[in-house]
């Protein structure tokens, strides 16, 4: 962990065991160490853990099991339509993130233009 980084550090800790994984510290069907393991770790409360893993998790990076732990999945042996599902549902996000910044930069132009009008 950085503490100069300005990213949050459930994301600095995902993308460390990012790297792990894919520099082969963790082979596919690896269990991750506990997150309370991960929090010691890193020095972090449970909850940031549970957000790094959270990202790995969505990412299929990882799938966890309730009693038994995470564990890094195999990325050549997911489905195809799993990862067509993904895409589908990151395109769906971009298309409604791209929507809410029109309406906010029209918002934007329109108070510019209210202001200027003021004057």
């Amino acid at each position: 962990m950085n503490p100069n980084d300005p990213r949050p550090p459930y994301v600095q800790i995902a993308d460390d065991l990012r790297r792990a994984v894919q520099n082969g510290e963790y082979e596919p069907g690896a269990k991750l160490p506990s997150g309370r393991e991960l929090a010691k770790q890193y020095g972090v409360a449970l909850m940031t853990v549970t957000g790094a893993i959270g990202l790995l998790r969505d990412e299929g990076l990882v799938e966890s099991w309730q009693g038994r732990g995470v564990f890094v999945t195999d990325q050549q042996r997911r489905p195809a339509s799993d990862v067509s599902v993904r895409l589908a549902e990151l395109a769906n996000i971009v298309e409604k993130q791209s929507a809410d910044l029109a309406d906010l930069q029209a918002r934007i132009a329109a108070l510019e233009g209210s202001r200027r009008t003021k004057r």
